[in-house]
Formats: structure tokens, C-alpha cells, sequence
């Protein structure tokens, strides 16, 4: 079941109650003009199935996961300034893990590639996914150092990551418990920018020629352990030139 999420902007926000996936957003570009700036799920998110909840109630959405002693509540609601809020509570009788799926993002909206989407983010530490029992490495001087605000495809095409056909990457920096923002990218066509904030210390970027994300990491909990985090998606209209851009925006990265 596909619940929706409005503002007074004109966004819609569509959820799905199985997966608690985000899977619509309808938002506006520089000009107004409204169009969905998501994609498919992303396939390295494996989220956890099985969700319950009821029609949005006074804006919010409560969902509820319970299984194999697991219990998991969300609830969603969109703003009005174009933020999606999501707050997340957990408590465990046994060992367990979860993982949300993020929105994959193409904030042009339809077929265009996302290689010009210019991202910043406030990592200073960096590791391929799939790599959990090794130490995180430093971003300075690499093509994983996104500080300063730089187009995707132009670091994709670094010799670390000439063979890949995207990020697969998990980031850190320092600090957490409080909501900010650690990463923020911009469409130079569009002038849609994404504003992705955590209470959690790291992120999974995913990419590939269409689309991108920021993920939420997954939760370890053991038995008797409780944890909570929130996010936060905020879309807005920008400016290209008032973001700090330190290489050059290659329109290659469409073809």
C-alpha cells in the first residue's frame, strides 16, 4: 500500500507501507515546473519487509516492523520548507540488524544522468562498502575527498575509480547524536538541491550513471539494546553559482 505525503509547496511524497521505502517525490525546479526526482530502490540497499501502518494522521506516517524480536517504529511527515523528516526507534530481544532503503535520487527527474550532479559532503573518512572489518581511510588528497564540492562524474573518473560504474562507498565524519546536515548536492540543470542531514556519524553513497543516494546505515542491536536516529531529506531550488564548486561540471557525464 502506497501512502501519500503532501505540503502547501506542491509536493507529494509517496511511501510504501511494506518496505517503508520512499518511492515518489514530486517537487519543483527553478522554474516550478513539478516532476518526480526519484528512481528505483537501490539494489544495495536491503531493507527490511514487513512494515505496518495506517493512513497519515495529521501529516505524519507511522510505520511499525515487529519480527523475530525486533521492533522497529518510523514515523514520516513532510514540511513545508521541502524537508521529509524521519525518525526511527528500535529495541531488540534477540541479536538483530535492520536497514532502511533510501530514496535514489535524479534530481533533473526522467532519463537525464547525474554524472553533473555536484555534491558536498562533510565526510573526512572513507570505506568501500562490503569492507566492514577494515579501517576507514583518510579522503585527503583522493578522489573520495568531497569537502569541497565537486561534479561526480569528474571524480569518477580519477584512476581509483575509473572501472567503476559508481560509488559504492561508506563515509564518516565526526560527531553525532544531534541532527545536521553532512551532505548537500545540486543540480546545475534543474537548480534542485538535496540536503541530506543525520544523527548518525556515517552514510552509504550509492551511484550509477542515473541515479545516486545517501543511505542510512544499518542497525546492529543486542538483546535488551534500544537505539534511535533521525534523518532528514531536505529539496529546495539553488543557484548553481553560489555552490562551491572546486573542478569543473563536465557535461560528458550525460552521453
Amino acid at each position: 500500500m502506497m501512502h501519500l505525503l503532501r505540503n502547501a509547496r506542491g509536493m507529494c511524497v509517496a511511501i510504501d507501507a511494506h518496505d517503508a521505502s520512499v518511492r515518489a517525490w514530486w517537487a519543483p525546479d527553478r522554474y516550478g515546473r513539478l516532476a518526480d526526482v526519484l528512481g528505483a530502490v537501490p539494489p544495495a540497499a536491503r531493507a527490511s519487509t514487513g512494515w505496518q501502518g495506517a493512513a497519515p494522521n495529521d501529516g505524519h506516517l507511522r510505520l511499525h516492523l515487529a519480527q523475530d524480536g525486533l521492533s522497529v517504529r518510523l514515523a514520516y511527515w513532510l514540511d513545508d520548507d521541502g524537508s521529509l523528516y524521519l525518525d526511527c526507534d528500535a529495541t531488540a530481544d534477540t541479536a538483530s540488524r535492520f536497514s532502511l532503503a533510501a530514496p535514489l535520487f535524479n534530481l533533473q527527474g526522467g532519463r537525464a544522468g547525474v554524472g553533473d550532479h555536484v555534491l558536498r559532503l562533510a565526510a573526512d573518512r572513507y570505506r568501500p562498502g562490503g569492507c566492514a572489518g577494515d579501517a576507514p581511510l583518510d579522503v585527503a588528497g583522493s578522489a573520495f575527498d568531497f569537502r569541497h564540492a565537486a561534479p561526480l562524474a569528474s571524480r569518477l573518473a580519477w584512476p581509483a575509480l575509473a572501472q567503476s560504474p559508481g560509488f559504492r562507498h561508506d563515509f564518516y565524519w565526526t560527531g553525532s547524536g544531534q541532527l545536521r546536515e553532512a551532505a548537500r548536492v545540486a543540480d546545475p540543470a534543474s537548480g534542485r538541491v538535496l540536503r541530506f542531514s543525520s544523527t548518525q556519524d556515517s552514510c552509504h553513497l550509492y551511484s550509477d550513471a542515473r541515479c545516486f543516494s545517501l543511505l542510512a546505515q544499518g542497525v546492529q542491536l543486542q538483546p535488551g539494546e534500544a537505539r534511535r536516529f533521525n534523518l532528514a531529506y531536505r529539496l529546495g531550488v539553488q543557484d548553481i553559482d553560489a555552490f562551491d564548486i572546486s573542478e569543473p561540471v563536465s557535461m560528458m557525464s550525460n552521453k
